[in-house]
């Protein structure tokens, strides 16, 4: 493992976590839009038929036909019982093995908006719950409550996308820096598809690699936790780092192993330290959204692009190690200096400048 002093690894983490609440990117799924009239009209509407003396099926049967096949309409129904799009699927699919005769239910909820055959299951499986919630206020308030009911429970129904967007989020900023700044990597589909595949070096999945699989020089590990990580979690984290750690040590002559760079950042690491104490004893290097312009320092020294960044002088200042380390502090001007650019590309706390575009 690399020779690194934890305790200032630790502080440089904490000095630049991510305040994800403040994040334009996070903030993005909270902002739900006002229902249109359209929409609060459908929620009036489906709390008068919840209000009815109509028993599940009965109301399954009257909710199928105002659905009539939008998906638009379910997942508003979905959203407002506290409901996401798969745990409607997820939770009847038993249900529909076990039903007499038996219902082939769809793998998505957009399908069953219009399938009568699983709306079978699906019907009084929504009346339950929008009894629960429509059933629960008076007829004559459903119209101002339904924005309410709206703003309320969007972040519930989005966390399944918030999750899995955000989780590709630091391989897509990674990537859009490094094609910004004209820096080869693979796989080139992330900088415009994040949730595509990893790429493997023998075996051992890595998010980004710069240049090339076939000629590696920077092999990054994304990581970023915004809530409490837990005991896998820390496990994980610490047990991807270490196997790609052995596999680039086993696997290369010492004079041409690519280097190990960790992003690394979020609040969660703050409750359980295994897994970031893992990952920054054994990354050789680290960044985060702040200072991810560390990872074109890296990138620009191990490949020998010639890249300018530009960093307020007390950063410049406070990282002059690392800059050294990487024979960079040429290659650095202050941002109160004024350099002139034609192109700043923002790189956290810093920008990388240039004269032209990428080729």
């Amino acid at each position: 493992m690399p020779n690194v002093d934890l305790e200032h690894r630790r502080n440089e983490f904490f000095q630049n976590v991510w305040n994800h609440a403040e994040d334009p990117f996070q903030i993005q799924f909270d902002d739900r839009r006002p229902l249109t009239r359209d929409e609060n009209t459908f929620i009036e509407e489906t709390g008068k038929l919840v209000h009815s003396t109509l028993d599940d099926h009965e109301l399954g049967k009257k909710l199928f036909r105002l659905v009539n096949g939008s998906a638009e309409k379910l997942g508003l129904l979905l959203q407002v019982c506290g409901l996401t799009r798969n745990k409607i699927i997820s939770d009847l699919k038993a249900a529909a093995i076990s039903a007499k005769p038996r219902v082939v239910f769809p793998s998505s909820y957009a399908s069953l908006a219009g399938n009568q055959d699983a709306w079978t299951l699906a019907g009084p499986y929504m009346a339950i719950r929008l009894r629960r919630v429509l059933g629960s206020l008076p007829i004559e308030l459903l119209h101002d409550a339904a924005e309410a009911l709206n703003q309320a429970t969007w972040p519930g129904f989005i966390r399944q996308e918030r999750a899995k967007r955000s989780g590709h989020e630091a391989e897509y900023r990674l990537a859009t820096l490094l094609v910004s700044s004209g820096i080869p990597f693979q796989p080139e589909e992330k900088a415009d598809n994040p949730i595509c595949p990893d790429v493997q070096i023998y075996n051992v999945s890595f998010d980004v690699v710069v240049p090339s699989v076939d000629a590696p020089q920077v092999c990054f590990k994304a990581t970023v936790h915004t809530a409490n990580i837990g005991q896998y979690g820390e496990s994980k984290d610490y047990l991807e780092i270490m196997e790609a750690h052995q596999v680039l040590n086993e696997k290369f002559p010492k004079e041409e192993r690519p280097l190990l760079m960790a992003l690394i950042d979020g609040i969660g690491f703050s409750s359980n330290r295994a897994g970031l104490d893992g990952v920054l004893s054994v990354a050789d290097e680290f960044c985060q959204y702040r200072t991810i312009w560390k990872s074109i320092v890296v990138c620009s020294a191990m490949t020998g692009i010639p890249l300018l960044i530009e960093l307020p002088r007390a950063i410049i200042e406070q990282r002059q190690d690392f800059l050294e380390r990487f024979n960079f502090l040429k290659s650095v001007v202050a941002r109160e200096n004024g350099h002139q650019a034609k192109l700043r590309i923002p790189a956290g706390e810093g920008a990388v400048l240039l004269d032209r575009p990428p080729s």
